[in-house]
């Protein structure tokens, strides 16, 4: 695969929208420019003297590359903006989470045979949510054979940022993603909105976390990540996927689903035990979802993973800084603890928030000894490691 360096060339990138992933895709792409990255944003204009503004229509007739990352309900008026301007050979992208309010403009655009579409999905959220772009899903939606530079472009960005790169037509798109996206944030804000409305009497959430079973604390971390995102991007999610009446009745049918489960566990309440069939209706959609069970025998492996991950960190952990990565940095700690009897049970890593070449260590340990705090940060400051204070979880 080419580097971005390579498929760049000697282009100018223009990036229209300079939010959280606008600002990502600039930093990312500007050492691999030979050009400044050109920047349009009338938002950030208006508020930040500094800021480089290019507007549109200009940036449109610099740019040889345009990459859209603009919220989702602008994206139509800007192709209609730049439509006349677009010349030969230049290269549209767009990292719209939703393509169904354009797809068929790009569509036509790419007919129309002057500018070469494409359209790609970084499956994250805004960075920096999650803190590393690692291991996460790259969506390339294929919109005619005439796209393959353009989709050169998004290859190149994900590989870069050490993702998985994933292939569908872009009419699957929209369809799939109501699946991944859709559904999951409607089960999110309304698990939200019904875990806050059970509170009482100045309970805190964290409590919730704090006392329940390893199953609540699973369903508990997806309910505290779709409280920590972006309420507009869930909002567009959720909206996308009901501006289509395939869309609309998926929605209902969760809806109805639940309202059956409900009456089902009502009458249930008032039978012997052995005539209730809220068991058996469980049973039959378990069978549905996965009928040869190999999915849910992978759940199984996984959630243990992490449940079991969760109680070590939770038991006993330190929390480490690497101010700068490098190859056997965690040899090199682990020797540090192990010199001072740290029986290791866990280890979580993630880039650092605080030093751009950083890595964090979130570690667990068996509690069977007295630890030397002082001279532990002092051997963990000779490799270049800053120890947090230790974090000791009752």
């Amino acid at each position: 695969m080419e580097s971005l360096s390579n498929i760049i060339g000697n282009k100018t990138v223009g990036i229209v929208g300079v939010g959280k992933w606008g600002t990502h895709l600039v930093q990312t792409l500007t050492p691999h420019s030979p050009h400044p990255i050109l920047q349009s944003d009338p938002a950030r204009a208006a508020v930040e003297q500094n800021f480089p503004h290019v507007p549109l229509i200009e940036l449109t007739e610099r740019a040889d590359i345009l990459i859209l990352s603009t919220p989702l309900d602008t994206i139509v008026g800007i192709l209609l903006e730049i439509r006349d301007k677009i010349r030969q050979g230049q290269i549209i992208l767009d990292i719209a989470s939703s393509k169904r309010g354009f797809a068929d403009l790009l569509k036509e655009i790419n007919k129309e045979g002057r500018a070469i579409v494409g359209s790609i999905h970084p499956m994250t959220g805004a960075p920096p949510n999650p803190p590393s772009l690692r291991g996460q899903n790259g969506i390339i939606c294929q919109i005619s054979d005439q796209s393959n530079e353009a989709e050169l472009i998004g290859e190149a960005f994900f590989s870069s940022q050490g993702m998985t790169i994933q292939r569908m037509r872009i009419e699957e798109h929209d369809r799939l993603m109501d699946l991944i996206q859709g559904k999951p944030h409607f089960f999110q804000v309304a698990a939200c909105v019904a875990m806050g409305d059970g509170l009482k009497d100045g309970r805190p959430v964290d409590d919730l976390e704090r006392l329940g079973s390893p199953n609540s604390e699973l369903f508990m971390l997806s309910v505290g990540r779709g409280a920590i995102l972006d309420a507009d991007l869930q909002a567009n999610l959720i909206t996308s996927m009901v501006a289509s009446s395939e869309g609309v009745s998926d929605i209902e049918r969760i809806i109805a689903s639940m309202q059956k489960i409900l009456s089902i566990a009502k009458q249930d309440a008032t039978r012997p035990t052995s005539e209730r069939e809220l068991s058996t209706f469980i049973t039959k959609a378990r069978s549905k979802l996965d009928p040869d069970k190999k999915w849910r025998e992978r759940m199984k492996d996984k959630t243990n993973t992490i449940i079991v991950r969760l109680g070590n960190i939770r038991k006993k952990s330190l929390h480490l800084t690497a101010r700068a990565d490098r190859i056997g940095l965690l040899e090199e700690i682990c020797a540090v603890l192990r010199h001072h009897g740290i029986d290791l049970n866990a280890i979580d890593s993630l880039p650092s928030k605080s030093f751009p070449n950083g890595m964090e260590f979130e570690l667990g340990h068996k509690d069977t000894i007295l630890v030397n705090i002082p001279q532990l940060i002092k051997d963990l400051d000779h490799i270049d490691v800053l120890l947090a204070v230790a974090n000791t979880k009752k």
